[in-house]
């Protein structure tokens, strides 16, 4: 499976209002569990390692989000500081598509906040 595939694979997932992430012990956490049918679960199923791959070089990314500006007044620094984290963070996007899609990451939401407060 290419890279294109897994993200249309994610893609898919997130349209069934599905949220990925990666399990404390390495795995792959779904949720809501509500959400899942018999063939989102073969579809997950068979690409669970690929996925995995995706989210934890997601979860890289994300962790190198940069600093928030020293002034908060210049909002077009915060909003260059939070769209470099949003788009390299798939549990960000996932949040901007809407509340069924889950919150933003940590680092997100800090951003977010200073951005549109």
């Amino acid at each position: 499976m290419t890279a294109l595939a897994v993200e249309t694979v994610v893609a898919q997932l997130a349209n069934a209002g599905l949220n990925l992430s990666l399990a404390p012990a390495g795995g792959l956490a779904v949720t809501p569990s509500s959400h899942l049918t018999a063939d989102l679960r073969a579809l997950i199923r068979s690409s669970k390692a690929l996925l995995i791959d995706w989210l934890t070089a997601a979860n890289d990314a994300a962790s190198h989000a940069p600093n928030p500006p020293v002034n908060p007044q210049d909002w077009k620094e915060l909003a260059a500081a939070y769209h470099a984290h949003h788009f390299n963070c798939p549990t960000c996007i996932a949040a901007g598509r809407g509340s069924r899609y889950g919150q933003r990451c940590g680092a997100g939401m800090a951003l977010w906040r200073l951005y549109c407060d």
